[in-house]
C-alpha cells in the first residue's frame, strides 16, 4: 500500500522536522508497516520566507523516504492543497498539517483499516480522530461507525475539523 501524505506549509521550518520524524518512525517500529507501506510526501510550500525549502531539501538529501517539493506564491491552504494533490500516486491520500505529526502506531491502524475495507466500492475515504500529544481526544467522537461526506460535514456538525481523512480514488461514502 502507498500513503500519500500532502502537508501545506507556510514559515514553519521549525516545525517540519517533527512531522517528518514521526513519518520515519512510523515506518520503522514495525515490521509489518516497514513490508507494507510506501510514503510519499508532498510539501508544499505557500510562499515560505523562512528557510522551508532548505529544511526539505535535507530530509530529500537523507532518502529515507520519498519526498517532493513544490512552492508556489502565496495562495492560502486551500489552494496549496488542490495544486499538489495532482502528484499524489498513492493508494490512499492523507492531508497532514505542517505543526501536526502521526503517533507512533497511525500506519499500522491505516494499513489495518486499509485491509478492512479494501475490496468495498462504496467507501470513498477513511476518517480518524485527532489526539493531542497527551493521548486526549481533541473534539468529538463521531456519532455512527460509517456515514456519507454530506452527513459527516452538514448534518454532524460535530468538530469533523478535528478528524483527518485519507481519501481513496472514487467510490461515495465514508467510513468514520
Amino acid at each position: 500500500m502507498k500513503l500519500s501524505i500532502i502537508t501545506p506549509t507556510y514559515n514553519r521550518a521549525n516545525m517540519l522536522g517533527n512531522l517528518y520524524n514521526s513519518i520515519v518512525k512510523n515506518l520503522e517500529l514495525n515490521d509489518e508497516v516497514r513490508q507494507s507501506v510506501q510514503v510519499q510526501w508532498l510539501v508544499i510550500d505557500d510562499g515560505s520566507t523562512d528557510n522551508t525549502e532548505e529544511v526539505i531539501h535535507q530530509y530529500i538529501n537523507e532518502k529515507k523516504i520519498e519526498i517532493q517539493y513544490h512552492k508556489q506564491k502565496n495562495q492560502g491552504k486551500m489552494s496549496a492543497i488542490n495544486n499538489v494533490v495532482q502528484y499524489a500516486n498513492g493508494d490512499l491520500i492523507v492531508e497532514c498539517d505542517s505543526d501536526d505529526i502521526f503517533s507512533d502506531n497511525a500506519f499500522y491502524d491505516i494499513l489495518q483499516a486499509y485491509y478492512e475495507t479494501r475490496e468495498r466500492n462504496d467507501l470513498y475515504g477513511l476518517c480518524f480522530l485527532k489526539y493531542d500529544l497527551n493521548g486526549n481526544n481533541i473534539g468529538n467522537l463521531f456519532r455512527k461507525e460509517e456515514t456519507t461526506m454530506f452527513d459527516l460535514y452538514f448534518k454532524e456538525r460535530r468538530n469533523w475539523r478535528k478528524s483527518n481523512c485519507i481519501f481513496c480514488r472514487y467510490p461515495k461514502t465514508v467510513s468514520v
